[in-house]
């Protein structure tokens, strides 16, 4: 089933060449952004998003447990505290502020545990050289479509594809961020594929011959 899939994504490549027009409208330094660097050294920390449903269990007093949904302006109502701002949060960090929150007007030492049961529409971005460019809405949860499986959705890589230089570009704490990937490694086994975050923008360059 892999091989059949590494097939269909290698059999348009065209390999070589330096990068063109693609990379001159989205490799623009931003301030204070990252440099280009390898997107295989970046873990993926999930981040709460509004429309996120969240399973929250609270001990010794389960009459707090429930289940909330997190509202478009990324909170959550919840009994004594009231609205609490999660978006952007990891889960853990999420199960620290309850806590704080909670400990400091209620409860004697609250254990809290969130678990996110359904995740938001996760989509990316796919641009130049594959078949079929546009938006395109992934598994309900980030990091179980990576790189290579979007860029399938796509169509898979054009004729003109240089799978050397694919860039992805990441906004992360209001900072947009560009990482360069080499598919060819990706797909020779030489570097893992890469898990996609919601809102990733993909830019497979072009080849000059």
């Amino acid at each position: 089933m892999r091989e059949s899939f590494l097939f269909f994504l290698c059999a348009a490549v065209i390999a070589g060449g330096c990068a063109g027009g693609v990379e001159k409208l989205y490799s623009e330094k931003v301030p204070g952004s990252a440099q280009e660097a390898p997107l295989e050294e970046v873990e993926l920390d999930y981040r709460i998003n509004p429309k996120d449903i969240l399973e929250i269990e609270v001990y010794p007093d389960r009459d707090l447990s429930r289940e909330v949904t997190v509202t478009r302006t990324g909170t959550i109502s919840f009994p004594l505290l009231g609205e609490i701002q999660v978006q952007g949060l990891s889960v853990s960090a999420m199960e620290r502020k309850m806590k704080v929150l909670l400990e400091k007007d209620y409860l004697v030492n609250p254990q809290v545990y969130v678990k996110v049961k359904r995740y938001h529409e996760v989509s990316v971005s796919i641009l130049g050289e594959v078949n079929r460019p546009g938006t395109y809405e992934l598994e309900s949860q980030e990091g179980e479509t990576t790189l290579l499986e979007a860029i399938a959705k796509a169509g898979g890589f054009s004729a003109l594809a240089n799978i050397k230089k694919i860039k992805i570009i990441r906004t992360e704490g209001g900072q947009r961020k560009v990482y360069q990937v080499n598919g060819e490694d990706v797909i020779k086994g030489k570097k893992r594929d890469v898990p996609l975050k919601a809102n990733d923008i993909i830019v497979v360059q072009q080849s000059w011959f």
